[in-house]
């Protein structure tokens, strides 16, 4: 009966990838609810699209654009339909697949299709795609709710850092607040500003430290986040989604050593990179606590070293974003301050 939809008719489509326009995507969708069909509606967004557009002009950014509906209509093939939803967004209509071993294989196979695209205008580009995903009628039953849904989880992707699928599950999604992009400036300021509160307005400077840590944790949805030093692993804050929920100290020097004073950082987006570098005892660490990608930033005082922020990854090999490492930098300089101040280390608290 879907397949209805489509006899006869000469339906839009979009002027620069000639998939089907964002309105007839959705009139799809609705036709679907209308017969009470069951289908998957997923937004699939281009990762850092701005970044192709500003480094290498609009020329070659509709070029990425595309190359990437081709790819994606390829991978997708006769399971469902494709459109681009407009900018660097597509949103695809799956019929029929809503049991969610059924779609994350159908996501698993479509991703791996389009992860690292290379288009033939550029091969110095690596492209990388974000899906964000819900079923009706699982999840909604009217397009509004379900495309809200859709968008959860698509946020959900970008957050945890790109390169992903994400299938919307009530008890994971549901809290989930969208921002919009021009909030960004704001939503930074009050960050910076609450990382210094935490520690300011807190009985005791461990109080401040816990409830910094928990913070960045939820609002960053860092899998894991604690200050690792030479000693050991304190103030671990794991959050509530994440995948696993122990984590210990890794005594391995390597990611320390790593952190220069001068940048303040050092991130790895994805560990399985150690064993290129002869860092295997550390990489079986890594998957040993489920750690997928991590980030050190150090707590330095002059020249002191007095430990690091650790935040770690389980889910997906996170790409770190420059706004999660500036706040985790500045969290790291407020408690070397607040520290040094006190003149007390973290193995005191």
């Amino acid at each position: 009966m879907a397949d209805n939809f489509f006899k006869n008719k000469d339906l839009a489509t979009d002027s620069l990838t000639k998939l089907y326009s964002r309105e007839v995507i959705i009139e799809y969708a609705n036709f679907l609810i209308g017969q009470g069909l069951p289908f998957c509606l997923a937004l699939i967004d281009i990762d850092n699209f701005k970044n192709v557009n500003d480094n290498y002009g609009h020329s070659i950014g509709d070029h990425v654009i595309k190359f990437m509906a081709e790819k994606l209509k390829t991978a997708l093939a006769d399971r469902g339909v494709i459109g681009r939803f407009g900018g660097d967004e597509f949103m695809a209509i799956i019929p029929n697949i809503t049991e969610y071993d059924a779609v994350w294989s159908l996501l698993r196979e479509i991703h791996k299709a389009v992860d690292g695209a290379r288009p033939p205008e550029s091969k110095n580009l690596y492209i990388t795609c974000t899906f964000g995903l819900s079923r009706f009628p699982t999840d909604a039953q009217d397009y509004d709710s379900l495309f809200e849904l859709t968008d959860k989880a698509l946020y959900r992707g970008k957050i945890k850092g790109r390169n992903c699928f994400i299938i919307y599950l009530e008890s994971k999604h549901k809290n989930i607040q969208l921002h919009a992009s021009d909030d960004t400036t704001i939503s930074s300021m009050q960050m910076h500003n609450q990382i210094f509160r935490f520690l300011n307005s807190a009985p005791h400077i461990q109080d401040g430290i816990k409830d910094l840590l928990l913070f960045l944790s939820s609002n960053l949805m860092i899998d894991h986040i604690g200050i690792q030093t030479k000693k050991g692993l304190y103030f671990s804050q794991i959050y509530s989604l994440s995948d696993n929920q122990q984590f210990s100290s890794i005594e391995n020097p390597f990611f320390m050593d790593n952190v220069s004073p001068s940048m303040g950082i050092y991130c790895l987006n994805d560990v399985s990179h150690l064993e290129n570098i002869n860092q295997k005892e550390l990489l079986d660490e890594c998957r040993k606590q489920g750690i997928k990608s991590t980030l050190y930033a150090g707590i330095f005082y002059n020249d002191e070293i007095l430990g690091f922020i650790r935040a770690d990854s389980t889910s997906v090999a996170r790409i770190w974003q420059y706004k999660d490492m500036d706040l985790l930098i500045t969290a790291a300089n407020a408690i070397a301050m607040s520290l040094h101040y006190q003149n007390k280390s973290i193995e005191d608290l």
